[in-house]
């Protein structure tokens, strides 16, 4: 068992929220949004985030994500 904390409502709102703001209506906006669900599942799941992740979702990931207890 693994005491790796996974994303919760809070950590998922401000994410997204950020990304709405910043990059709704352009054009790598829907990129974005998919790489986050995926950054999101390798995350909760243990994995390592890929590198095709964009950089700019991997800053979000750590800037909102959970922290380790």
């Amino acid at each position: 068992m693994t005491s790796r904390s996974t994303f919760e409502k809070e950590h998922i709102d401000g994410l997204f929220g950020e990304l709405n703001t910043d990059y709704k209506g352009m054009p790598e906006s829907e990129q974005l949004h998919r790489d986050a669900h995926l950054a999101i599942a390798y995350h909760d799941s243990g994995r390592q985030i890929p590198d095709s992740i964009d950089p700019r979702v991997i800053a979000l990931i750590a800037r909102y994500g959970p922290t380790n207890t």
